[in-house]
């Protein structure tokens, strides 16, 4: 059971503890000023507590932001304090405001602060910041403090309210380092493998110059003879570079055995790596599906832009499987297409389940261990 505690400050205080001597001092003296003294002061403290109370009324909280934003990547938000009172103004307001993070975890949310200084009555006061939430999470509903001080700081009084206002965090996109490996693939799959990212893919032919072509792909003997001819520059067009293989199957399980321990900041290493994955492949423009446990193994396509942030708003939501078992690994892994590349992401080190692959003929396993997020030096790209 909590007990309500008095919202004195420190003057406050002071003014309470000094005026109650006063008025004790003064009933022991018989001394009529400092009875009055200590009586203006206790009745100096009973007005600015109804002020305080009174400057708390008929303020409202709007929030404005994105509604999909990713973590680890700022965000703009913009806190609008609405005073709906007719005479009374607002001073030195002070907002908190909760926002989830961290997959719903309890006190791993992001919390945001801002100061309205004055408030006019029937006016509003904003306040624009830039953000950084640090983990995925959904809401609807936001918490958020109101605490003013007003006046004079002897209080400091609090309004706890809720804002209603749809919010996905999608996790934070992560590319594996196994993505970026060059020719990690090639020696086992000739048309299977992946570049770096900066890399050009294969020649597509030439073409007129557009707008916000770059100047390192003008073809400069092509746009000689067509300048010549009055035509305009003429540019190399290239495939897109990264992975070769026509479609892609990624599967994500958090099986183990051995008696390895489970670890939730591993889950959301793995769910960053994953959100990475699914980001590079539809941007390269391979298909690709998924598979998860938390989804009951259900295929999910993921080629379009659509079919890809549908995917990373349910990734926002998803809880990690408790139940799977190692035949619903084996089926599930079976049932990838020979002509496929597997690629499989788990919460767990490869050690403890690749006992179980199958003999598929394109296998690329990414390690949860590359990710160290207190670590400066990343072992994978931060998307």
């Amino acid at each position: 059971m909590t007990k309500k505690r008095i919202p004195l400050s420190t003057r406050g205080a002071a003014l309470a503890g000094g005026s109650v001597a006063l008025l004790a001092g003064g009933m022991v003296m018989v001394d009529g000023f400092l009875m009055v003294l200590g009586f203006c002061g206790i009745v100096f403290l009973i007005v600015a507590w109804g002020l305080g109370k009174l400057s708390l009324r008929g303020l409202e909280v709007q929030l404005q932001m994105p509604v999909r934003v990713s973590a680890g990547i700022p965000c703009e938000l913009e806190l609008t304090l609405l005073n709906h009172r007719n005479l009374l103004d607002a001073f030195q307001t002070e907002l908190m405001l909760f926002l989830p993070g961290s997959g719903g975890g309890k006190n791993r949310g992001s919390r945001v602060e801002a100061v309205a200084p004055w408030t006019a009555s029937g006016s509003a006061s904003r306040v624009s910041q830039q953000v950084t939430l640090r983990g995925r999470g959904f809401a609807e509903l936001h918490p958020v403090i109101i605490t003013c001080s007003f006046p004079l700081g002897l209080f400091r009084m609090s309004k706890r309210m809720e804002i209603r206002r749809e919010l996905t965090i999608t996790p934070r996109p992560i590319v594996p380092l196994e993505l970026n490996s060059d020719g990690s693939m090639h020696d086992a799959v000739p048309r299977s493998g992946s570049s770096a990212g900066h890399a050009f893919g294969e020649p597509r032919g030439i073409r007129p110059w557009q707008a916000g072509d770059s100047a390192r792909h003008i073809h400069w003997a092509a746009s000689a003879r067509a300048l010549a001819r009055g035509h305009s520059l003429r540019v190399r067009e290239y495939d897109p570079p990264g992975f070769h293989p026509d479609h892609c199957h990624v599967v994500f399980h958090s099986f183990a055995t051995g008696g390895e321990m489970l670890r939730e900041d591993r889950f959301e290493r793995a769910l960053s790596l994953l959100a990475g994955t699914l980001t590079e492949l539809q941007g390269n423009g391979i298909p690709c599906m998924l598979t998860a446990d938390f989804n009951d193994w259900q295929p999910a396509l993921c080629t379009t832009r659509a079919q890809l942030v549908e995917c990373l708003c349910r990734l926002a939501r998803i809880r990690r499987a408790r139940g799977t078992e190692a035949h619903d690994l084996e089926q599930a892994l079976r049932a990838v297409s020979p002509e496929h590349t597997l690629m499989i992401i788990s919460d767990m080190s490869p050690e403890s389940w690749q006992h179980l692959l199958s003999k598929h003929p394109h296998t690329l396993i990414v390690d949860i261990r590359q990710v160290k997020y207190r670590n400066r030096s990343l072992h994978a790209l931060v998307g």
